[in-house]
């Protein structure tokens, strides 16, 4: 029996690709012939993550991946060719994935067309694997334990094409002694190191799942293929949690094509092992294989939204291939639909890139012209021998009420307007609630611009609320939290789209409504928030602003930290509003546009240079600044010439068109109405789709107040005229930590050397001295260096020392990243991005038999003496020979976790509350 077909359904297969699928079978025969002549050698280094391997210095756009080329690695942008380690390493990751695929690739071709010669490669390359694999050390990873690679959901997709191939390639050869060395050397110790590693309900669990229950199965371990299925963070688990009601995966376009791949090997495996899956989670996964198209641009890619690559296309044979999985499962319009488009004329043809595919973990390139032939090895395993006709489907209008994203198009499709207002998205997520999508045709007037690098530092500045057209107060990112839709009414040549993010910032409540007309968009931004707040509202566009005062130099008011985004602006100029409405003449791209904008209140305008899209120069763009409790801005968009003139009515705004006709927009309680005047006569549309009462959106942990629920211990800091004063009363609070204190990298607490810390807190006179002792064999600390060449985090993380927290009662936190310098009695001290108190801190350490000391003193004038705060401390520790951190002690305990992408950062949860003695 295979992993994904059943016995009983080979015949027919075969039949099928030695008929209508023929040309699929030879076209991805002649993709082997290099690598079936060429002598196979798998590299001797494991692949390395840095913050330059792999990408252009000059646009930051990944290097090409060539199989044949690990030494020149080029940039299909700029045509630059790079050369060194840092970019070799870089290139293993792709080699590895791109081989074991060639080994399924290799094993599907000689099970279903009986190629001896690709049986023999699939066997080559499985038995080189197998061989090299503990080879390769389980260290200075970066997203899990790994061997080959340096995080564990890319061991997954390896252990997962090398499952499918061997079980292929028993399916035609039989069983054989490379079969047991396989299992033996590779698949049995790769399944444990995956197993070790839970990443909840994270698209990259998916593949670990997947990769879990494949290879327990080859193990002869059905049961516990059967447990990880069903299990806390199985497939069923994703199905029901990680993919929503309305089809599409929660963190997003990006990650629901890479999750929903994932869960296309466990459905199936399921299917083919018996294993019945609930109905209408199988719905719902059925459902996903439309998503992506459902909300398409009008340019045919895929909306840059949350941690998603920029502008990706779908003319690509994987979405291509997408389809016909989905279709092999049940007949659906909407597939045959976008087959027509990818299948039909529209794009040059070029070069597909799946013969450099690198399995799963894809690499995104220029769309093409496509054909069923440009399909990959599992159309041949399930594609329909035969497409039904292929009729290409208007783009309508839809509504994903689960992911929280609405999209009105209008003009056959040309015009998308698109209001994302929903699901946070988890840790891929962007604090971007009500951000507003705007497309013409190719012109992306308001467009999100996705990620670049996740190691490069502008990842804070695609991950902050201004690098979106979203609502932000007092100049801060908005907090994660979920919106909620008020309304949905789409007429075809009327719609609205009403949505509320609630605690997006404390006590703030910010109502976006989009009103989208057949020739113009009305778009209504209204707030509460606390007396003395002021809310922006970025717009990413250019143009010439009239209406407005001189511009003048100035710099705006805005968080200071890094996810805040202000600091990665420059060429900023202010200018306060001259006109009760203003005019912005927009360009972009050669295309013009002009949009009205009038307030409930004096407008502050603000225009400055930020980045632009990965790749991309920076862009100018505009901001409007609204200093009131409550009000509303009201902008009004007009693509192609169709509003004359805009102006704000009490309670909405009136919109008079070009041909001499007037539209008046207001709210009411039933809904949002537009009153047309042509020339003496009048007539109104009512648009309605009000939802129920929203629940309250999800809040963020606030500050250092407890949990509501959750018992916390107060903690009460002694107060003495010395450290060398005795007696029960002024014993210093002390922690002990231990292997409960440690959060792991690969090496568990007792295999990294069993370290640990005792913390001792007290108030001496006017200070609040803590203390940590730490006891760990051979202490190493890192010298001072300017960058991380690793990745985006400060590079003090990587080496023993000491993270330290505190947030005064009422005040905001303080944080500090403390590394001895070996030389001398000096401690480096760096204040930690996004804790922005400014409490004073002094430091010093002494080297110990046992390890170090380190001791921090803060002025308790800092602190209210009888006012609760909250202390945080970790102890960062380094092995011999690791350039990343091995491990963390951390105060408020840490049993089970890992320490992979914490960076500097720690959750208030893990802080300890105290009050300070009365002296």
């Amino acid at each position: 029996m295979t992993l994904l077909l059943r016995p009983d359904d080979l015949p027919a297969r075969r039949a099928a690709v030695a008929g209508g699928l023929a040309p699929l079978a030879r076209s991805l025969r002649a993709d082997l012939d290099r690598l079936a002549a060429t002598t196979i050698e798998l590299p001797t280094r494991k692949a390395r993550m840095t913050r330059s391997g792999g990408r252009c210095a000059a646009d930051g756009m990944l290097l090409d991946f060539d199989p044949w080329s690990p030494h020149e690695h080029r940039c299909a942008r700029c045509g630059a060719v790079y050369h060194g380690e840092a970019h070799d390493r870089w290139w293993i990751m792709g080699y590895q994935l791109w081989l074991a695929e060639r080994a399924v690739h290799s094993a599907a071709l000689h099970l279903l067309t009986g190629d001896a010669e690709a049986g023999r490669l699939a066997a080559t390359i499985l038995d080189r694997c197998a061989a090299a694999y503990l080879a390769y050390p389980n260290s200075d990873n970066v997203l899990g334990p790994s061997r080959p690679f340096f995080s564990t959901y890319l061991e997954s997709i390896w252990l997962l094409q090398l499952c499918t191939a061997l079980d292929m390639h028993e399916a035609a050869a039989g069983i054989t002694p490379l079969g047991a060395r396989v299992r033996d050397r590779l698949i049995e110790p790769s399944n444990a190191l995956v197993a070790s590693y839970d990443e909840g309900l994270s698209n990259r669990q998916v593949w670990n799942a997947a990769a879990l229950a494949a290879s327990s199965l080859l193990l002869g371990d059905r049961a516990h293929a059967e447990h990880v299925l069903a299990g806390r963070s199985g497939l069923v688990r994703h199905l029901e949690h990680g993919l929503l009601p309305d089809g599409s995966w929660y963190e997003g376009e990006n990650y629901h094509q890479f999750a929903h791949r994932g869960l296309w090997y466990g459905v199936t495996m399921a299917a083919v092992e018996g294993i019945e899956l609930p109905h209408e989670l199988l719905q719902r996964f059925d459902e996903g294989f439309a998503t992506l198209f459902l909300t398409a641009l009008p340019d045919l890619t895929v909306p840059s939204r949350r941690d998603s690559p920029y502008a990706v296309s779908l003319r690509q044979w994987r979405f291509a291939e997408l389809c016909e999985l989905g279709l092999a499962r049940g007949t659906d319009a909407r597939l045959l639909g976008a087959l027509a488009v990818l299948y039909g004329p529209g794009a040059e043809s070029g070069d597909t890139g799946r013969a450099r595919s690198t399995a799963d973990a894809e690499r995104n390139g220029p769309g093409t012209a496509l054909a069923r032939a440009d399909l990959g090895w599992r159309s041949l395993l399930h594609a329909r021998e035969h497409l039904p006709p292929l009729v290409a489907r208007p783009a309508r209008s839809v509504l994903l009420e689960a992911q929280g994203l609405a999209i009105i198009r209008r003009d056959a499709g040309r015009t998308w307007v698109g209001l994302d207002y929903g699901h946070s998205g988890g840790g891929h997520g962007h604090p971007d609630r009500l951000n507003l999508l705007l497309c013409d045709g190719e012109t992306r007037w308001l467009d999100d611009v996705g990620t670049g690098s996740y190691v490069d530092p502008s990842l804070h500045w695609y991950r902050s609320t201004l690098s979106h057209n979203a609502p932000m107060v007092d100049g801060h990112s908005q907090r994660r939290v979920h919106g909620t839709l008020i309304a949905y009414d789409e007429r075809g040549g009327a719609g609205w789209i009403s949505a509320r993010a609630a605690e997006s910032a404390p006590g703030a409540t910010l109502t976006r409504s989009v009103i989208v007309m057949p020739d113009y968009i009305v778009d209504r931004l209204s707030w509460e928030v606390g007396a003395g707040s002021f809310v922006d509202l970025p717009l990413h566009v250019d143009g010439e602003l009239v209406g407005v005062q001189p511009w003048t130099v100035a710099i705006p008011d805005g968080g200071a930290g890094p996810v805040d985004g202000f600091s990665y602006l420059s060429t900023c100029e202010r200018a306060m509003a001259a006109a009760a409405t203003l005019r912005l003449d927009a360009s972009r791209d050669g295309a013009s546009a002009a949009l009205w904008i009038a307030g409930s209140a004096p407008i502050e305008c603000w225009r400055a240079v930020g980045p632009g899209a990965p790749g991309q120069s920076p862009a100018r763009f505009h901001m409007f600044r609204m200093r009131a409790a409550h009000g509303a801005l009201t902008t009004v968009w007009s693509l192609r010439g169709a509003v004359r003139d805009v102006s704000r009515a009490d309670s909405g705004v009136s919109v008079a068109l070009a041909d001499g006709t007037r539209q008046d927009h207001t709210q009411s309680d039933a809904g949002w109405r537009v009153v047309l005047h042509a020339g003496g006569a009048r007539s109104s549309i009512d648009l309605a789709g009000l939802r129920a009462a929203p629940p309250l959106a999800e809040q963020p942990p606030a500050g250092v107040e407890e949990p509501r629920g959750r018992a916390r211990t107060r903690h009460v800091v002694p107060r003495v005229h010395a450290l060398g004063t005795t007696g029960t009363m002024h014993v210093p609070l002390s922690f002990q930590l231990g292997a409960e204190h440690y959060r792991r990298s690969e090496l568990a607490w007792e295999a990294a050397g069993s370290p640990r810390a005792l913390v001792r807190v007290v108030a001496v006179e006017e200070t609040l001295a803590v203390t940590v002792s730490v006891r760990k064999g051979d202490p190493w600390f890192a010298p001072a260096r300017d960058a991380n060449d690793l990745d985006n985090e400060h590079p003090d993380i990587n080496s023993d020392g000491v993270q330290l927290y505190l947030a005064p009662h009422g005040a905001p936190a303080s944080g500090w990243l403390m590394v001895p310098e070996s030389r001398g009695p000096a401690v480096r001290v760096t204040r930690i991005a996004g804790y922005e108190g400014d409490v004073p801190l002094v430091v010093a350490w002494t080297l110990t038999p046992e390890g170090y000391d380190l001791s921090a003193e803060i002025p308790l004038s800092a602190l209210r003496a009888d006012g609760r705060h909250a202390l945080g401390l970790v102890v960062n520790e380094i092995g011999g020979g690791r350039e990343r951190r091995r491990g963390q002690l951390v105060l408020g305990g840490a049993t089970g976790e890992f320490v992979y992408l914490r960076g500097d950062r720690e959750a208030p949860d893990s802080f300890i509350h105290f009050v300070i003695e009365h002296g």
